[in-house]
């Protein structure tokens, strides 16, 4: 029963649409740092949002663009401080006591948007004399340098913050792994079927991790762990392809957003010398070793390359006769289109060339062919090889049927001879080169390796 004592009071409107917004720049900025772990952290951050919406009215009330007044300059600040001090200092004797001295800075706090945590930065700063007071006239150029400090490290938060919402921006209007969202969804989708092998539509978490390793994609490791931990909303064990699609692409997003920010310490060079200790450990100094072998490792370095560019990536490199090349001359090539697939700048150039690439009479064909053509054609012709119907075909007999099927150049071919990796037998599931000979020819007769290759 309500209290007859109790007051009436109507909520002002547009109440609700103020909440809304700020609920969605607490959530925004919870996404991008970690500013907001407490409910006095809430409390300060909700404090200054609705401090700089009172700036911005009161910017454009006076005519201006909505912009937040600048910051006062030094000298400025000096003179601000000065004169509170002077204010405050009731005798004129040029000191102050602690508790004098803390007000001077409360009653700064919202014209400087100082929070009580900086406040008691300044404070730490103040030393007392014998007489317990504060000299306060030597202290104000010690208290605009720390200002000036405190400010500096909220803007290289808030910077952060803003180079991060970029680089997200950045690596979603570009390519994740080197393609564009319907081209990754569309492979997704391909080697999620593959998975599902009793066609029930949906994997198990165990069958979802092997998808995820054998879809060729080139997601690392640190990629499928966070998909892992992301998808199978439900709890029910069981994970579906629509289930998962919405998370997959704001999630590699983000994470290439992060690489994209940590290029800045990484070099190429960097990049070639981690390739060479992997390489070097496997194969010792060489620096010679099998083609099929060095096709493997680079699969497995957790690079972040897809199966296409890998397959890329060697047909650049020289093989001999033996089918032998030199591991120094490969990573120098992986190295350099792995840096390029986290440069910013490079990654705008090669979305542009995908949008011109798209609207191309002849997209979605390469050498004459569609996708369907290419690949039905290789494997009726494997399978025409393939008398016992093993699914399996020696390398030279795979080596044939590319040949007869396509007319390559010579790196072409060595890009798709290069989908074929041969088991201990020295037999090649030929299913893999149907499957992926297009892509790969795409990318490069696209121009797309050649945008990302330091050649």
């Amino acid at each position: 029963m309500a209290s007859k004592h109790a007051q009436s009071f109507a909520i002002p409107g547009g109440t609700s649409g103020v909440l809304t917004d700020l609920t969605k720049e607490v959530l925004r900025v919870s996404t991008y740092s970690e500013d907001i772990n407490s409910a006095e952290d809430l409390h300060a951050f909700c404090y200054s949002y609705f401090m700089e919406q009172l700036e911005r009215r009161e910017s454009e009330a006076y005519g201006g663009e909505g912009e937040v007044p600048e910051r006062m300059s030094n000298d400025d600040l000096i003179v601000k401080v000065g004169q509170l001090f002077d204010q405050a200092d009731q005798d004129g004797n040029g000191f102050l006591d602690r508790k004098e001295f803390k007000q001077v800075f409360v009653s700064l706090k919202e014209e400087l948007g100082l929070s009580n945590k900086v406040i008691k930065q300044i404070m730490a700063e103040a030393d007392e004399n014998d007489d317990g007071v504060i000299e306060y006239r030597e202290f104000v150029p010690m208290a605009v340098d720390v200002i000036n400090i405190i400010e500096a490290k909220q803007d290289f938060k808030e910077n952060q913050e803003m180079d991060k919402m970029d680089a997200v921006e950045d690596a979603k209007d570009f390519l994740l792994h080197g393609m564009p969202r319907d081209t990754l969804e569309e492979m997704l989708k391909s080697a999620f079927i593959k998975a599902d092998k009793d066609k029930s539509g949906y994997l198990d978490r165990k069958e979802f991790k092997q998808c995820l390793k054998a879809s060729g994609l080139g997601f690392t490791k640190k990629e499928i762990n966070v998909m892992m931990s992301e998808v199978d909303l439900d709890g029910d064990g069981k994970i579906t392809y629509d289930e998962f699609v919405p998370l997959c692409f704001s999630m590699l997003a983000d994470m290439m957003a992060d690489k994209m920010k940590a290029m800045t310490s990484e070099t190429e060079e960097e990049i070639k010398s981690t390739l060479e200790e992997i390489f070097m450990g496997a194969f010792g100094e060489g620096p010679y070793v099998n083609k099929s072998e060095a096709t493997a490792l680079l699969r497995e370095a957790d690079l972040g390359l897809t199966r296409v560019q890998i397959a890329a990536v060697m047909s650049e490199v020289n093989i001999d006769k033996k089918d032998t090349l030199d591991y120094h001359e490969l990573t120098t090539v992986a190295a350099g289109v792995v840096a390029a697939l986290l440069n910013v700048e490079r990654q705008r150039v090669l979305a542009d060339q995908m949008s011109d690439l798209k609207a191309q009479e002849d997209y979605g064909t390469v050498l004459g062919l569609t996708q369907d053509q290419m690949s039905s054609s290789l494997d009726a012709n494997f399978r025409e090889l393939d008398v016992d119907g093993a699914g399996l075909l020696t390398i030279d007999q795979v080596a044939q049927v590319v040949l007869a099927t396509l007319e390559l150049s010579p790196p072409q071919f060595q890009a798709v001879m290069s989908l074929a990796c041969p088991d201990d037998d020295g037999n090649v599931w030929y299913d893999d080169v149907s499957e992926w000979a297009y892509h790969t020819l795409e990318y490069i007769v696209s121009g797309q390796h050649a945008a990302l290759s330091p050649r």
